[in-house]
């Protein structure tokens, strides 16, 4: 399935990008921004971030299940995935100096 149109980049691209990049000792946090340059492209009009962020979901569950990464390494990107997903709260000081700013 093409992921992005602009680049032409696959599902297959993305899912080989990840088998490489989560081998990598002290492998980066797997995004569009990190799997893109990877494949030595960057995204054009952004259009299909969406769906690469949804695939290199996909395809870190499917390289831990078929074991052809590390499932430590797969874990660990998961973690860190969540944990960009997360919404940010602000912390009380945070948010006394935010209002004292206004």
């Amino acid at each position: 399935m093409i992921v992005c149109s602009c680049n032409v980049i696959s599902s297959r691209d993305i899912e080989r990008a990840l088998v490489e990049i989560l081998s990598m000792p002290q492998a980066p946090i797997p995004t569009p921004g990190v799997v893109y340059p990877h494949l030595s492209q960057q995204m054009q009009c952004c259009g299909c971030a969406p769906l690469a962020v949804s695939t290199i979901y996909s395809a870190v569950e499917k390289l831990e299940r078929e074991a052809r990464v590390c499932p430590c390494a797969c874990a660990a990107a998961k973690a860190k995935l969540v944990q960009l997903t997360k919404p940010r709260t602000t912390s009380t000081r945070e948010t006394r100096r935010l209002v004292a700013a206004e």
